[in-house]
């Protein structure tokens, strides 16, 4: 079940890092993109370690690690703001 409560929300988090892109929109990196992947990586490892679907809580785990770097160096490029 934390496999894919943790997949399904790395895919949200991407989703709005999708949004954040858009420029003057990078501040919403903050409220949605960044706090949603790392709840998605906490539930993901705990399926990966855990659960019986671990592949789907590695996967979920690979898409957070990934929404992370990539909404902060949105936010770098930004100065944290934009």
């Amino acid at each position: 079940m934390a496999s894919i409560l943790g997949f399904v929300t790395s895919l949200l988090a991407g989703a709005f890092l999708l949004i954040a892109i858009i420029p003057l929109l990078g501040w919403l990196n903050w409220i949605t993109s960044l706090p949603v992947a790392v709840f998605a990586m906490i539930f993901s490892l705990i399926g990966a370690t855990r659960g019986s679907l671990k592949g789907l809580g590695m996967a979920g785990a690979i898409i957070s690690a990934a929404v992370i770097v990539f909404a902060l160096f949105r936010l770098f490029l930004g100065g944290g703001i934009l």
